[in-house]
């Protein structure tokens, strides 16, 4: 199999552990034409010396002057990479390890046919290793604000098409970057990958999954306020840049009410239940989702969030 150049980059922020962990599972990989490249949005430790005396030039380290989010740090590399001839970009997150085959895999299926502009792998979850986080085949749904996952039907099959490439492992063309352009940077954390996969699908590329590329997510199984909020804004964006008026206020009021139907059994729960502390946080992410809600609808072009979340965080914002 032909190997062209594939530039991996990792985002760190204040994720050392998560990081070194990412780091030395690469290092076991297969695939022979690579280069590494940490990204860090400001940690507020020492991560940036400790990973340069960790792995020295296995990696290059950009260091950015504050925390940008997903988006922004990760576009951060991408400018590096671009200056340069590699045909991919790999975005992996730190908080992932990988199969030593997963890059001989994706790189295989991407170059299998040029008209797929993204490629993703099997993703796992970390602590449960044969249940999927993502990807099969996954369908954005921009009125109830959730990406739906579609189980395959026959499980040999290598290659899948999907609507929607997850950021926390996508192989992107370097002829997918040149037309599409980077990472839409009006969200800080979260459905800036939703975004781009629209956006490619709407270009004339096709997002595949490989099969046998296999990677394992640790993410978070919960969320915050300012996450919960975040989501809500983020989608609000989203559905003003894809959808006509008319739809986009349908697709808001759609969002809402699927959200309140949501939580009614868990609200009736916690009542029952006398649990009166979690009725608070259930009350504060409701709080939390209108807010962000009206910030999406007033939103404008020049702003950008400002809350940093903690890391992993917008792994759940497409739950």
């Amino acid at each position: 199999m032909n190997s062209p150049r594939v530039s991996i980059i990792i985002l760190n922020w204040n994720g050392l552990e998560d990081t070194i962990e990412c780091l030395e599972s690469m290092r076991k990989i297969t695939y022979s034409n690579y280069e590494v490249i940490v990204v860090d949005n400001n940690s507020a430790g020492d991560d940036v010396r400790v990973l340069k005396e960790s792995f020295g030039d296995y990696i290059h380290i950009i260091e950015n002057d504050k925390n940008y989010g997903f988006a922004k740090g990760n576009n951060a590399g991408i400018k590096h990479v671009l200056q340069k001839d590699s045909p991919y970009v790999l975005l992996l997150n730190n908080d992932t390890v990988v199969d030593p085959e997963f890059l001989d895999e994706l790189v295989m299926v991407a170059e299998g046919d040029r008209r797929r502009g993204i490629v993703c792998p099997m993703i796992y979850w970390y602590d449960q290793p044969q249940a999927l986080w993502c990807v099969e085949r996954m369908k954005v749904d921009l009125y109830r604000g959730i990406c739906t996952q579609k189980r395959i039907k026959d499980s040999k099959q290598l290659v899948i098409e999907s609507g929607f490439a997850p950021g926390a492992a996508m192989l992107i063309r370097r002829e997918t970057l040149q037309k599409i352009g980077l990472l839409p940077e009006s969200y800080f954390f979260g459905v800036e990958d939703i975004d781009y996969s629209i956006n490619a699908l709407r270009s004339g590329f096709t997002i595949a999954v490989a099969t046998r590329a296999r990677v394992w997510h640790k993410g978070t199984k919960k969320i915050s306020s300012a996450g919960i909020s975040n989501h809500y804004r983020s989608w609000q964006i989203m559905r003003r840049r894809y959808l006509s008026t008319p739809a986009y206020v349908i697709a808001t009021f759609s969002a809402l009410t699927w959200a309140i139907l949501r939580s009614i059994t868990p609200l009736f729960r916690y009542i029952f239940r006398g649990e009166f502390r979690e009725l608070c946080n259930f009350f504060l992410k409701m709080v939390a989702a209108l807010r962000g809600t009206i910030e999406g609808v007033i939103w404008r072009s020049n702003e950008s969030p400002s809350k940093d979340m903690p890391p992993g965080e917008h792994s759940l914002l497409k739950q």
